[in-house]
């Protein structure tokens, strides 16, 4: 269990959340949704060690504080951030070699998921000669190849076309069903959110904070857009009712 208790982040005089608290569990997707400045990424930059505002709050890791960055979390940006002047290989085996194993070992890591991933034959390509779909999914072998418990996700699929963001989608809970983890995603998109997550906390602005948290009680296989509908009506109301 991953827990975040009373985080306060301010940006001079502005208060960008206040008193966040939030239990991350070891296995499912915990969507954190909320509408543009509540503090969502800056949620996520602090657990990953990069916000570089004001911040105070406690994270521990079953119930032992922790500093970050820490091996136990891995963080994805909302861009796939891969380096254009790396090989593909290079570039998913990047966070193990900043872990300090040597390039032979870190590639011989990611080698053997290329192919689950998709990748294969792309192993010394540059990211200019992907599809946004493969950059995505090399980004997420550099994320996921680390072996973190935590996974962080800022808006992962929001550059890519609706169709790509559909398959990737369901790529990537094919992918954590065959290797769990817990995952907190952020997101503006609530069939993103409720086609994903087991459960969806949401945010409201000046300051961030959380105002709900719901569960997605549906099975992934029966989250058709009927299903889903009353639950999405519900957020958006929330989302709505906090904007006025």
């Amino acid at each position: 269990m991953l827990e975040i208790r009373s985080l306060t982040i301010r940006d001079g005089h502005r208060e960008i959340l206040r008193d966040l608290s939030l239990r991350l569990p070891e296995s499912g997707v915990t969507a954190l949704i909320g509408p543009s400045g509540c503090g969502k990424t800056s949620v996520l930059k602090w657990l990953a060690g990069i916000l570089p505002l004001e911040a105070q709050g406690t994270v521990t890791l079953d119930g032992a504080p922790i500093s970050t960055p820490h091996p136990a979390l891995s963080y994805q940006p909302q861009s796939d951030a891969l380096f254009p002047w790396l090989t593909v290989a290079e570039n998913a085996a990047l966070g193990l070699r900043v872990a300090g194993l040597s390039a032979r070992a870190a590639r011989a890591r990611v080698a053997p998921l290329f192919a689950p991933f998709g990748l294969a034959g792309t192993e010394d390509m540059f990211p200019a000669q992907l599809s946004g779909g493969m950059r995505q999914r090399a980004a997420f072998l550099r994320t996921i190849v680390q072996d973190s418990r935590f996974v962080l996700l800022d808006e992962p699929f929001s550059a890519l076309d609706a169709v790509t963001r559909l398959a990737m989608q369901d790529w990537l809970a094919a992918r954590l069903s065959e290797r769990p983890r817990g995952v907190l995603l952020v997101t503006h998109d609530l069939h993103e959110a409720t086609g994903l997550a087991d459960r969806i906390l949401v945010m409201a602005a000046n300051p961030g904070r959380i105002i709900a948290e719901i569960p997605v009680p549906l099975a992934r296989e029966s989250r058709s857009e009927t299903a889903l509908a009353p639950l999405r009506e519900h957020l958006k109301s929330l989302l709505m009712e906090k904007a006025r």
